[in-house]
């Protein structure tokens, strides 16, 4: 019966990919830095013009789009910008959808396919209202080795456009680059994401990019990064002191940044989709596992989408990126290839728990260094030895009392050998996933986390003795409590 559902889902994912490979493309998401780019930024700042001026209660409206990724659950006195929101209970048809919950497998298996379809109808708006018939969302390329790419597009920061918002990191707004130990932070995070062999799970390429660089950017931009951390007044919120829109999940989707991030998120994950370790979860998983995807038309229309729909629409698009990370050599969606995927996506669901320890130490600025005696050394390496592609995991359960503004870098340390970089914590969301994301602060008993790498090409095939290194990074004064520290096979 096994290898009968094996094979019945095959046909499906095959039959699916070979009618996407008929699709015709039509539109090129450019580097913004490009001249392609600048003119399609120069569209999204006419567009974004017109969606301010309009009530919060048209679909089309900068408000109305920011808020069907979220929207804080009650508003610091009047709201000046949407005098008829002022609680949750006031929102209006598809408000706040997004899939930020990191205790929610649901959200995590959603979490690129939503957004994906998110920023597609926000192409859509803008080419309506800036009149550019072949607008596509640029891409911030952040991460690049080349410094003009890490600095914040001008138009973005233009204070006289409809792109700006103060609420943000004062070097990028500035037009000063990325710094650069934060770019090699993100040049490792992209380096690691190349080689998962899932697509799902909690070490899974989806979980883990929403983790780095994806909450990372959104914490820089928020100036949650900076040195010390920066305040600023919110409007979204309507709150002083108070970190940048794009550092909280409520009032991200009001900057208009945010879609550059996004698209940039999105070309990672093609990029990787169309290498040779992309996966992509199945149909089936996504029904098992359905969320809300509800959007605006051009003409203010709304559209409700079953998960078929979803599944057959994001490996179906109608754009490329001018170019992809990994070397891929074709620019173009999977569904557009040849070698569009027909296998099952790697599903890493089950554990078998090689040793585990347990810690109870806070992590602080000095690094935290665990050392995986000969015994356990031993234990992990014989299971790495046993076959040629072992899917070994590190988890780390940790707790934290209230939303760190600091982010936390893990690494192998081998002797005589540089440290090898496998995850980093990033914290992007938690107190809005528990409900405390306007105080950021949260119970006694603290969020209870998990975060989970894949280290099997990372490990050595050695029994000797390793540490396992975890560096802060940050001047934040929240407290995050390493728990317990587990190794694992998967499957």
């Amino acid at each position: 019966m096994k290898k009968i559902t094996i094979l019945l889902l095959t046909i499906l994912t095959t039959a699916l990919s070979s009618g996407q490979s008929k699709n015709k493309i039509t539109y090129i998401r450019y580097n913004v830095n490009t001249a392609e780019g600048q003119a399609n930024l120069e569209a999204m700042n006419v567009a974004f013009k017109k969606m301010r001026e309009m009530g919060c209660e048209k679909g089309l409206s900068w408000y109305y789009q920011g808020a069907i990724h979220n929207i804080p659950l009650e508003i610091n006195g009047k709201n000046e910008l949407c005098p008829g929101y002022e609680t949750i209970k006031d929102k209006l048809w598809a408000w706040a959808d997004c899939t930020h919950k990191r205790n929610s497998d649901s959200a995590s298996l959603n979490f690129l396919l939503w957004h994906r379809m998110y920023i597609w109808y926000l192409e859509k708006i803008v080419r309506e209202l800036s009149g550019k018939k072949d607008f596509a969302i640029p891409y911030w390329n952040y991460g690049s080795t080349e410094e003009a790419d890490n600095i914040m597009a001008k138009e973005i920061r233009d204070k006289s456009g409809s792109l700006f918002t103060e609420a943000r990191y004062t070097v990028l707004n500035d037009g000063k680059p990325i710094p650069g130990d934060r770019v090699k932070d993100i040049q490792a995070a992209l380096k690691e994401l190349q080689t998962n062999p899932s697509f799902a799970g909690s070490a899974g390429f989806s979980k883990n990019l929403e983790i780095a660089p994806h909450g990372f950017m959104h914490d820089l931009i928020g100036g949650e990064y900076a040195q010390p951390a920066e305040s600023y007044y919110n409007e979204i919120y309507q709150k002083k002191d108070f970190s940048g829109l794009m550092a909280n999940v409520p009032s991200a989707g009001f900057d208009p940044v945010f879609w550059l991030h996004h698209s940039m998120i999105d070309r990672i994950w093609e990029s990787w989709d169309v290498s040779a370790y992309g996966q992509r979860p199945t149909l089936e998983e996504l029904k098992a596992n359905p969320w809300p995807y509800e959007f605006i038309y051009p003409n203010g229309d709304h559209i409700t989408y079953t998960m078929e729909e979803v599944y057959n629409i994001v490996f179906n698009l109608d754009y490329k990126y001018d170019n992809l990370l990994y070397g891929s050599k074709t620019p173009v969606l999977a569904s557009n290839e040849s070698t569009a995927k027909n296998k099952i996506s790697f599903q890493d669901s089950k554990e078998k728990v090689i040793w585990e320890q347990k810690v109870g130490k806070t992590l602080g600025v000095i690094p935290f260094a665990h050392k995986v005696t000969s015994t356990l050394a031993k234990s992990t390496n014989k299971v790495f030895r046993s076959e040629a592609n072992s899917k070994i995991v590190l988890n780390l359960d940790v707790v934290v009392y209230k939303e760190p503004k600091d982010f936390y870098t893990v690494y192998l340390r081998y002797p005589g050998k540089a440290d090898q970089y496998v995850g980093a914590m990033t914290f992007f969301g938690v107190a809005h996933d528990h409900g405390m994301e306007g105080t950021h602060e949260t119970s006694e008993d603290g969020i209870k986390l998990n975060f989970s790498y894949y280290i099997s090409d990372d490990l050595v095939n050695s029994d000797k003795d390793f540490e396992i290194i975890i560096k802060k990074t940050g001047s934040g004064d929240a407290k995050v409590t390493l728990e317990k520290i587990t190794v694992a096979k998967i499957n």
